[in-house]
């Protein structure tokens, strides 16, 4: 471990995360458990890159498990890039299809901004 510097809250503030989230994230052992010193967590930099992955790891829609995977595949010294893409290749269909259908939804949005009918019956937007 990187050398021992940082307190929890110091962390939270530099990874831009609550300390609840940290301690969170060490009990699901996505983020190691910390040196302590004097009865307190001190951590290095590498748990805020540690935390910065799961950031991004999270905004690309990966589930806690699957980042837990990722992480510990690289822990293990397997390149990164290799369960990465095993990830990917179950996540990235399931973006398509939401993109898919948040383009219909968009469409039919549009269309319906542009509707001047009176009823349902004449609408062709809620028609068969």
């Amino acid at each position: 471990m990187a050398k021992a510097a940082l307190r929890i809250g110091q962390l939270a503030d530099r990874a831009g995360v609550s300390v609840s989230a940290i301690r969170f994230y060490e009990r699901r052992g996505l983020l190691p458990e910390p040196e302590r010193v004097g009865g307190q967590r001190q951590y290095g930099e590498d748990a805020v890159r540690r935390l910065g992955i799961l950031a991004v790891a999270k905004r690309a829609g990966f589930s806690l498990e699957e980042i837990g995977s990722l992480l510990a595949s690289a822990d293990g010294g397997a390149p990164v890039h290799e369960q990465l893409r095993a990830l990917v290749s179950h996540r990235l269909p399931e973006v398509e299809a939401s993109i898919e259908e948040a383009e219909g939804k968009r469409l039919w949005l549009i269309a319906a901004r542009a509707c001047g009918c009176d009823s349902f019956e004449e609408c062709a937007l809620f028609g068969q």
